[in-house]
Formats: C-alpha cells, sequence, structure tokens
C-alpha cells in the first residue's frame, strides 16, 4: 500500500516548499519526537544489466513509533536520459521531486525498513549519471535532522555479480517441531527467534560460492550450529562459505529451469536471559561472491560441481559493494504484549523476508525467483518459487 492521497497532501504547496533545505519535519500531523534517519547503497549499475533495485534504509532510533512517515527523492541532478526512476506508486515528479509514502505508514520504535526504488538504464551509455539525494519526513518534529538525509552518485560502470542483501529485524518467538518453524508470539527476554535474510544478484555476470558473515547484536547469541559454518566463542558471528551456490543475474533468471538469482537462508537466535524490553542494534549480515562465472554452459553443471575439499574460493570483484551488507536489530517486547511469546500460543507460518515493509516506487525485493540450489546437507537455507511462502528447516 502506497500513501499517495497523503503524499499528495504534502505536495498542496509544492514540493519544493515542502521539502526545502533546512525544513526537513513534515507537517505536523502528529506531535511525537522520533528520531529517524536515511541511510543509501546500491546506487552503482552493471554496464551489462538493465537496471538496479536502488536501496536505502530508514531508521529509527528512538523509543517511539514515527508515524505518517514519506520518502523524498530529489531527482534534480539525475542525468535522466542516462537513468531514470520508475516512480510508479508514488506521485508523480515535480520541480525534480518524487513523493513516496511506505507500508504501514509507521516505522516503529528501533526499526530498520529496507527500502527499494528501482533505477532503469536509458540507452547504452555508462558513466556518471547524476546523484539522487533521499529524504525522510514524517508526522511530527525530529530531534536530529542531520541524517535525515543523503545523496548518493549513480553510475553504470564495471562488469560482474552485484549482490544485495535484505536482512529482517528479528521480532518474533519460534518454535521448532516436526522440522517445521512457526512464529508464537512477540519476542521476550529468553526466548528463540528467527533471523531471515536474502540476497539476490543485479550484476551481468553470476556469482559462484557465496561466503555469509553474521554479527548479531549485544544480547543475542546463536541457539545452534550448523554445518560449513565457524563460531566464535561467544557464539555472536559466524561465517559460512557454500562453494556449490551459484546466483545468476536477475535479469536472465527465467522460470522453468534450476538456475536462480536469488536466495533466502535462516538462523535460529536466543535473547538473554534478563535482556531488558528495547531494540537490540548492531546486528549485521554480509554476503559476498567467491568467484565470477560468465560461461552459461558452465552454470547448467555449476550446481552439481563442486569445488575439491582443500580449494577456497577466491573472492569475486562485486560492481557495488555497498550493498552486500544490512544492518538488523533483535527487537524485545515487554512483557503484556500481543503474542504471548511463550511457546504456547497457535503458530503463525513463517513467511520469510518480509517485503510487506518495502515500500516506494512498485519494486519487489527478490525480483526473479528466490531460490537456489546448495548441498543437500545445507538445512538452514530455504529453497523458495515464486509464492511459496512456507519456511521448512
Amino acid at each position: 500500500m502506497i500513501f499517495r492521497n497523503r503524499a499528495a497532501a504534502y505536495l498542496g504547496a509544492g514540493a519544493a516548499g515542502v521539502l526545502a533545505a533546512g525544513s526537513f519535519a513534515a507537517p505536523a500531523l502528529a506531535d511525537d519526537s522520533a528520531d529517524l534517519a536515511i541511510k543509501a547503497t546500491g546506487t552503482t549499475i552493471a554496464v551489462g544489466a538493465p537496471g538496479k533495485d536502488a536501496s536505502v534504509s530508514l531508521l529509527n532510533k528512538s523509543d517511539v513509533d514515527a508515524k505518517n512517515v514519506l520518502v523524498a527523492l530529489d531527482i534534480s541532478k539525475l542525468k535522466t536520459d542516462l537513468v531514470d526512476i520508475d516512480e510508479s506508486g508514488c506521485n508523480p515528479r515535480e520541480d525534480g521531486w518524487i513523493l513516496c509514502g511506505i507500508e504501514g505508514d509507521t516505522i516503529r520504535a528501533g526499526e530498520d525498513v529496507d527500502w527499494f526504488f528501482p533505477l532503469t538504464r536509458k540507452g547504452a551509455g555508462v558513466g556518471s549519471a547524476g546523484s539522487i539525494t533521499a529524504v525522510i519526513l514524517h508526522g511530527g518534529p525530529d530531534p536530529d535532522e542531520s541524517d535525515n538525509a543523503v545523496t548518493v552518485d549513480v553510475k553504470v560502470e564495471g562488469a560482474g555479480p552485484d549482490l544485495t542483501v535484505v536482512a529482517d529485524d528479528v521480532r518474533k518467538a519460534v518454535k521448532v517441531e516436526g522440522g517445521t518453524i512457526t512464529e508464537v508470539g512477540d519476542l521476550y527476554a529468553g526466548n528463540t527467534g528467527q533471523l531471515i535474510y536474502g540476497a539476490f544478484n543485479q550484476g551481468d555476470q553470476a556469482a559462484r560460492g557465496l561466503r555469509i558473515e553474521v554479527q548479531l547484536p549485544k544480547g543475542a547469541t546463536f541457539a545452534e550450529k550448523e554445518p560449513d559454518c565457524t563460531y566464535n566463542a561467544a557464539m555472536t558471528s559466524l561465517t559460512c562459505e557454500y562453494t556449490k551456490a551459484v546466483l545468476i543475474p536477475t535479469a536472465q533468471d527465467k522460470d522453468g529451469d534450476d538456475l536462480y538469482s536469488g536466495a533466502r537462508f535462516y538462523n535460529l537466535v536466543k535473547v538473554a536471559d534478563g535482556v531488558k524490553p528495547s531494540s537490540l542494534t548492531g546486528g549485521k549480515v554480509t554476503i559476498d561472491s567467491l568467484s565470477v562465472q560468465e560461461a552459461p554452459s558452465v552454470l547448467r553443471t555449476a550446481a552439481t560441481s563442486a569445488l575439491p575439499e582443500n580449494a577456497t574460493g577466491v573472492a569475486g570483484n562485486d560492481v557495488d559493494p555497498s550493498d552486500n551488507t544490512d544492518d538488523f536489530a533483535v527487537v524485545v517486547a515487554a512483557k503484556g504484549g500481543t503474542g504471548g511469546g511463550d511457546g504456547d500460543g497457535p503458530g503463525l507460518p513463517v513467511t520469510g523476508v518480509q517485503v510487506g515493509l518495502i515500500g516506494g516506487v512498485g519494486a519487489a525485493v527478490l525480483a526473479a525467483g528466490v531460490a537456489m540450489f546448495l548441498v543437500s546437507r545445507r538445512r538452514r537455507v530455504v529453497l523458495v518459487t515464486p509464492g511459496d511462502e512456507k519456511t521448512n528447516a
């Protein structure tokens, strides 16, 4: 759901007037003191790719919900004859600005929302395509406006894989029964939750082999060890390498074959006893390719061809490493909240990488079939095809 009507109301006096420098706070629709921030990644497009879903992170650094949230994009310095934005779902551009709502209209306390907007190539030109400034607004005063806007350069350059990572915040307690993970309510101290994250390849060459690194925030530990992964002594960080994994470019992902452009993973995470209700920040997921795979004929057999046991992949060049990492939080609820979180309530199906909070201009996060073939003993990789939303252990 995109709140076009609300965006239109803001534009009543003209976009330039509402979004003038130093006036980032939106007209007061509610009196709260939510402190928002915005970070941008992923604005370099591979030379051989038709475009890219660029991303920003929308952060609520405060302990109150931010409501009536909007994202404004200043494209006045974007070379739209080289790269343009698909503004579907947002208000039509006006005075060089595009104004968009977000799903749910709200960023909850401590939440980190990944928000995507599609960039589309125009012609075969390469090089600098100018810049975009993204501004976050909400219906109340912001105590620190210094981080409410970010400017990023847009470029068309390089060849190779371009992995983009999306990590969900951990908000729900889960239980594992019969090989199926189900949500059981809010996440309290002492509970186990599920960290879900995914990666998809927006480059112009395939990535063969993946290296995954996860750092948990203070107050959380991994609940179990997984094959092919190493952990630190405190069980707060892991590194996994999967040499058989192949992610082809999203533009080459076709229905009916056994090649995929994206993958979704999960880990079980336990919140320590005695942790106070809060948003535990500092979590981070990084995914890199181990090597570049170009030849389609080789890709057809890559899923069943492993490197030797004594071989280690060499890191491949990523066209845009700025979006290979995504932050997440573990949100610990206060007792008395909804859902129980004690494992005794009715189970809710885990829906995987949650695209519901990803608003913007109609971009789906996992653009073309989120699935891949991995080593058969790998239990924490979810094989997903479009429309399949059940998570199996």
